[in-house]
């Protein structure tokens, strides 16, 4: 017996030493600065793989322990996914929340992040589906919305195996984008688990930001926030798109809607549009742009192609040259051999994605229906991509009752953060003025304080 359990012990605990971080580059030239030694700082950090043991899939993770009491069951773990589909949540360790990120978009050196909501939390960043940044898919699959949410209950399974100390610890979905389909659609599954297993997932709730929740309105919505904000001109007609989003004349006003918005920063209306030199003049090139990246597909599939577009008007060379760098992976433990991409590319091969929008909002309202999660929704009022008014169009689908009205919440020095709404089924809609697709990134403060607020059950 005591050779068993002396067994299971360095078994449980291998993975944990093997994947530990002992070293976090800070900045690429043509030699590294001296690195942080994770030695330095009250928190761990691990990466490496974590394994659906009935396919061959392999998912790499980051998992950041909380600078509080890491021994204490008390502090939430928050899963964190990117959206796409088909996007890196390494933009989330390394842009958004984590503990070291890039501050601005351009910048070259990872730097020490005050508002990182490892401050507050254990935070567990997945790279699903695989085959999405150092994720394996060697059998090329074609993913869907259902298919996904069953692989990340599986990971997330995996995970409490390898780390079974933090098996009672609250846990937190969060994340962004298209997220806003995983989410809902991960929670639905850890209820169906809970109720026919033992071993119960302490899901508390969600944090869903600028999240896509219902595609098939999503191209309305976008046209019809381009108007409010003065982006297309006032005659603008987008009646074709109001009658049918699938049709042709839907496509051709959305083909002149991008042409006429192509030097605007869809993710950030009033940011900087980064692009190369004569990169916009090819019309063709940024309607292909837009049409990966804005979700705009009349058969519902998302496919990204060899040609390699990137994001339009965002910069990210710093985060591919980071990732790419071979010590930068050994660090990390992940595949040496894998070029990794932010979004849907992996070794030059097609990533193919089949949403279901109905799915996923009756996923979310079976949620809604068991009144036993606390759900935040939060958009940044500058995106353009899933716009805060899709959120609220979407929200009235819903069968949920408003009961608290519209009002303003405030942040550090009593500025003004957005506006809020309470509505029954412990949901809460909020707004955050000025930031864009990426709140975290674009305003840490607020963000920081919404996610503690919410962790804490406390009021805006």
């Amino acid at each position: 017996m005591i050779l068993i359990l002396i067994l299971t012990a360095v078994n449980i605990f291998g993975l944990q030493i093997e994947d530990l971080v002992t070293y976090l580059p800070v900045r690429l030239l043509f030699h590294f600065e001296q690195p942080f030694n994770m030695t330095d700082f009250n928190f761990s950090i691990y990466s490496g793989y974590l394994s659906i043991t009935d396919s061959n899939q392999s998912f790499h993770y980051v998992f950041v322990q909380s600078q509080l009491n890491n021994v204490d069951n008390t502090v939430p773990l928050v899963l964190w996914l990117n959206g796409g589909p088909g996007c890196s949540s390494m933009i989330g360790f390394l842009q958004e929340i984590g503990p070291f990120v890039f501050l601005n978009e351009d910048d070259e050196t990872l730097s020490y992040n005050e508002y990182s909501w490892n401050r507050v939390a254990h935070l567990l960043f997945l790279e699903s589906p695989s085959g999405v940044g150092f994720s394996h898919n060697p059998l090329n699959i074609t993913f869907n919305d259902s298919q996904t949410a069953d692989h990340n209950l599986k990971v997330l399974q995996e995970f409490y195996s390898n780390y079974p100390e933090y098996q009672k610890n609250p846990l937190w979905l969060a994340g962004e984008s298209y997220a806003g389909a995983y989410i809902p659609l991960l929670a639905q599954r850890i209820k169906k688990f809970n109720d026919l297993e033992v071993a119960v997932i302490n899901l508390q709730g969600m944090m869903i930001g600028n999240g896509v929740t219902n595609l098939t309105h999503l191209p309305i919505s976008q046209l019809i926030y381009q108007k409010q904000h003065q982006l297309l001109p006032p005659t603008f007609d987008i009646s074709a798109c109001e009658k049918n989003v699938t049709s042709e004349d839907c496509e051709d006003v959305n083909y002149d809607a991008w042409i006429i918005t192509k030097r605007i920063n869809p993710y950030d209306i009033y940011g900087y549009c980064y692009y190369e030199e004569n990169e916009l003049e090819d019309e063709e090139e940024w309607i292909l742009h837009m049409k990966q990246f804005m979700m705009i597909h009349n058969d519902n599939i998302v496919k990204v192609t060899n040609h390699d577009l990137g994001v339009p008007c965002v910069q990210i060379d710093n985060i591919e040259n980071y990732l790419n760098n071979l010590q930068v992976k050994q660090y990390l433990h992940v595949d040496e051999s894998i070029q990794w991409y932010l979004c849907s590319k992996q070794h030059n091969k097609q990533f193919k994605y089949v949403s279901d929008p109905p799915l996923v909002m009756k996923g979310l309202q079976e949620l809604l229906n068991y009144d036993l999660y606390n759900i935040l929704l939060y958009n940044g009022d500058a995106d353009s991509v899933v716009p805060w008014i899709d959120t609220m169009q979407a929200l009235q689908k819903l069968q949920v009752s408003i009961t608290e009205e519209w009002r303003p919440y405030y942040v550090k020095n009593n500025q003004l953060g957005g506006y809020t709404q309470g509505y029954s089924n412990k949901l809460r809609f909020v707004t955050v003025r000025g930031a864009g697709h990426m709140v975290p990134q674009n305003d840490r403060i607020t963000a920081f304080y919404l996610f503690n607020q919410t962790l804490l059950g406390q009021p805006f």
